[in-house]
């Protein structure tokens, strides 16, 4: 793996997002989020990115280290906001807990590996090029990856509302990275919620859906904005 990674960041990093994408996608389409499979398929994808990250000394280089200033970063705030859209009905606990807490842990490990591969491979492989299409590319292709979602029976119009404020998500994600070496916060951000999203009431009004949507696009668009402007 090592040598194919020497050979080529790019095609290393877009291997692994087909890895990630077909693995990931048919295990959700056939047993769930809930599912044991789901769970190991994830976990084993996050556990050998994560060795080949530790183990050839790349953790700096793909932001797994802490980020040394939040107050350049307003605390990161608006990842907070972030995070309070899925809660802001409130939550529960349904009355099969052990499959539920095994969908949130598995979506806990989704949002790291999504951030490892979009934000950490791919950007850094581009980056060497073209900053601007790092950032975009990275921005855009993790909103798309969304698509998937449609295999697991997501409504169209719901899966299309994911993928724009996904879009939004990735840039602010990747404005953070870019500026301040640290993939910690979006990871965290990212984890946050996905698992909350497995223990969220939600609204049946599908205006709610629209309210929310443009609501996350608003507040991770403009810190994407507000980041950019920030020195590296």
């Amino acid at each position: 793996m090592k040598k194919f990674y020497e050979k080529s960041e790019l095609w290393f990093s877009i291997t692994w997002i087909i890895i990630y994408v077909a693995i990931m996608g048919n295990l959700r389409n056939n047993f769930g989020d809930e599912s044991i499979f789901s769970l190991l398929g994830v976990l084993i994808i996050a556990a050998i990115l994560t060795i080949f990250i530790v183990k050839n000394n790349l953790k700096e280089k793909y932001g797994l280290v802490l980020c040394k200033n939040a107050k350049r970063f307003l605390y990161f705030i608006p990842f907070v906001l972030l995070c309070s859209v899925n809660l802001w009905f409130g939550a529960e606990m349904h009355y099969d807990l052990p499959h539920q807490i095994i969908a949130m842990i598995t979506m806990l490990l989704i949002g790291y590996t999504e951030e490892v591969i979009f934000r950490g491979l791919l950007f850094k492989a581009i980056e060497k090029d073209s900053i601007k299409q790092a950032i975009v590319i990275s921005a855009v292709t993790f909103g798309i990856g969304h698509i998937v979602n449609l295999l697991t029976g997501q409504g169209t119009i719901s899966t299309i509302l994911q993928v724009l404020y996904a879009i939004a998500i990735g840039f602010s994600f990747v404005m953070c990275f870019y500026k301040g070496g640290s993939l910690i916060p979006c990871i965290v951000t990212h984890s946050i919620i996905n698992m909350t999203s497995k223990i969220s009431i939600h609204n049946e009004d599908q205006m709610w859906s629209y309210i929310s949507a443009i609501f996350i696009i608003v507040v991770a668009g403009s810190y994407a904005l507000y980041l950019k402007k920030q020195k590296n």
